[in-house]
């Protein structure tokens, strides 16, 4: 564990506090029909899914973990959350300013995130060595989306919200919706009670704010804490025909909720 000059985070001592067994209670059921994965194109679209003969992506793997994907595929983070929540300098490199600044689970830091897809690389414009497609926030607004995917692709949700475990009733609101790292501690521990949140142990949070060192930088592991999410803020820029459609399981526990999946 890393030293500092201080005592830990809030947000650490409760991850590190928060067993396996802990109980979740929202025990509502509702689900949505899951949409079908995409299939191969032969459109030359740059940041859509190559050109293959099976599906791709081809299911969700852990790069932190190592978790084995189909031959010639490898596992590739979804996850563009940055440190300040500004847009990924994937395509300037090295550049942090008030614009840009650096993925924290994704690019170089890809081995960092538990959140990926299995991809077939090639065939498509990539702007990282590994050949991996362009990680993005489908809950970015519009002008974010076509600045990191371009005008010819949008930012396709692969991976499914759990409605059991990865929503919080706003307070605010009294609505339901996908939890944040924003909602550590007030509305949530973390750690094992959500099924697709990004770093349940805080560890590459940690592994981020240390960069190598002994030292813990309080200011970067506070707000990669912050940046942490839940299935609804990740993706790849994909070709729209390709493009699944996901309902916000969260938001559909709410009364009124209008459906957008056919």
């Amino acid at each position: 564990m890393p030293t500092t000059s201080s005592s830990p985070p809030l947000a650490l001592l409760l991850f590190l506090a928060c067993s396996p067994g802990s109980a979740d209670t929202d025990t509502d059921t509702t689900n949505a029909t899951e949409a079908t994965e995409p299939q191969p194109t032969t459109d030359d679209v740059p940041t859509s899914g190559p050109e293959t003969d099976g599906e791709n992506p081809a299911g969700q793997c852990s790069p932190v973990d190592g978790s084995p994907c189909p031959s010639d595929y490898i596992c590739c983070s979804d996850d563009p959350a940055t440190v300040g929540g500004k847009t990924p300098n994937y395509f300037n490199p090295g550049v942090v300013d008030d614009v840009y600044d650096t993925p924290l689970f994704s690019g170089d830091n890809n081995d960092r995130s538990r959140s990926g897809q299995c991809i077939e690389t090639g065939g498509f414009v990539s702007p990282f060595a590994s050949g991996c497609p362009v990680p993005c926030n489908p809950r970015w607004d519009k002008g974010r989306q076509d600045e990191i995917c371009g005008t010819t692709a949008i930012c396709c949700q692969f991976t499914e919200l759990d409605p059991d475990k990865d929503c919080v009733l706003d307070p605010d609101t009294n609505k339901w919706r996908a939890v944040t790292g924003e909602d550590i501690p007030e509305l949530t521990n973390w750690g094992p009670l959500h099924t697709t949140n990004q770093d349940p142990t805080s560890e590459r949070c940690i592994e981020f704010a240390t960069d190598g060192s002994n030292n813990l930088n309080e200011d970067l592991y506070d707000d990669c804490i912050e940046q942490l999410s839940v299935a609804d803020q990740r993706g790849f820029c994909y070709s729209p025909d390709l493009c699944p459609c996901r309902e916000d399981l969260c938001d559909m526990k709410n009364p009124g909720y209008v459906a957008i999946c056919g």
